[in-house]
């Protein structure tokens, strides 16, 4: 597997809504970001980042700025929705699997339902998501559950400035992390 896309995803988050399982009233994993990196024959040919506009909590709480660095500000002048967000990311991916660190093809679903996107090609690019825990890091030593996509680079000692939960840092990591596990120079 030496082309692929590998992409990540921030969403909305309070003050302990990851234990709560984001159960409060219109508590929802309404993505904000979108990331992706494009890559063929092991060598990086395009990149995407995205900032989307959350339809539901339209202000960002005071404890997702803070670990995203996505401020309310970044959101009104640079979001876009989320339904022209996955447009992009599907055009972008259209003849490529796409791998996140623990398959967030769930926060994608769970957005497409809040915001009544129903086609039928989003049954397909379901098929196309995968798990990069599962399908890349599986033949290795590394234990996937002590990172996450954000960290994994630090499993393979690799020096970068990376600034986890933002999602192309993140996507970064997974691809630094993916060239060591393939025995390619970076």
């Amino acid at each position: 597997m030496k082309s692929l896309i590998l992409f990540d995803t921030e969403f909305t988050a309070w003050k302990g809504s990851q234990k709560r399982n984001w159960s409060k009233p219109n508590e929802h994993r309404e993505i904000i970001q979108i990331s992706a990196y494009k890559i063929k024959n092991f060598k990086l040919i395009d990149t995407l980042n995205l900032v989307v506009k959350p339809n539901i909590n339209k202000k960002l709480s005071t404890y997702i700025t803070k670990l995203t660095g996505i401020t309310n500000n970044i959101v009104n002048k640079k979001g876009i929705s989320f339904k022209a967000a996955i447009e992009k990311l599907y055009n972008f991916s259209k003849y490529y699997n796409l791998y996140s660190y623990g398959n967030d093809w769930s926060v994608i679903k769970e957005n497409l339902e809040l915001n009544n996107i129903k086609e039928k090609k989003w049954d397909d690019f379901k098929n196309k998501c995968f798990d990069f825990k599962n399908y890349i890091i599986e033949n290795t030593n590394i234990d996937p559950n002590k990172y996450t996509s954000g960290t994994l680079y630090k499993a393979f000692k690799i020096k970068t400035d990376i600034k986890i939960h933002n999602a192309l840092d993140d996507v970064k990591s997974l691809y630094l992390s993916f060239l060591k596990i393939n025995n390619q120079d970076f």
